[in-house]
């Protein structure tokens, strides 16, 4: 029996060099491809016009966000950008990658699970959460936490499981919405 490997989109708010959620992205973009079971989807966007945007979202058998928290949240075009896509998010496994403030962007993962949860996505319990990101990877990208890779190992195997059985379900039975 052939496995395909999962379709991840990494959803990003832009990946303009220098800006730390573009270090975070590339680095995490990094961990997916050194994994057999994903195949991944970068989605800039700054770059992806919002037309777009569902048809990738509904390619997509997983997604994961980056996003910083600002003012206890997470950014307007976040949210704009996640309210034009709709029935494409419906049963797919959404994680989160966050950062920013003493809350280490955990705050945002909190309400970005809330508007999910309406969406009839499954967000998984995995989070990764940058506290007060000024220096957490070094100059080639790495992380300095010995930790972090370990984590990021975690999230995408709890993401995987929930990807396999819900892209079955969604080929084999449509969701009930």
């Amino acid at each position: 029996m052939t496995v395909h490997p999962l379709r991840l989109a990494l959803l990003v708010r832009n990946s303009e060099p220098g800006k730390f959620g573009t270090v975070l992205a590339e680095w995490f973009a990094r961990e997916v491809e050194r994994r057999d079971d994903f195949k991944l989807d970068l989605i800039d966007l700054s770059r992806t016009p919002t037309a777009d945007l569902p048809a990738r979202i509904d390619e997509a058998d997983a997604i994961v966000i980056v996003s910083p928290e600002y003012n206890h949240g997470y950014p307007g075009d976040l949210k704009t950008a996640i309210d034009s896509v709709r029935r494409p998010w419906y049963a797919k496994p959404v994680a989160f990658i966050v950062y920013g403030g003493r809350s280490g962007g955990l705050r945002a993962a909190e309400q970005l699970r809330q508007v999910f949860g309406e969406l009839h996505a499954v967000t998984i319990r995995e989070t990764l959460s940058f506290h007060q990101p000024t220096d957490p990877f070094t100059p080639d990208g790495t992380p300095q936490d010995p930790t972090t890779p370990a984590a990021a190992a975690t999230l995408l195997t709890q993401l995987a499981w929930w990807s396999r059985p819900l892209r079955e379900a969604r080929t084999t039975t449509p969701y009930p919405a």
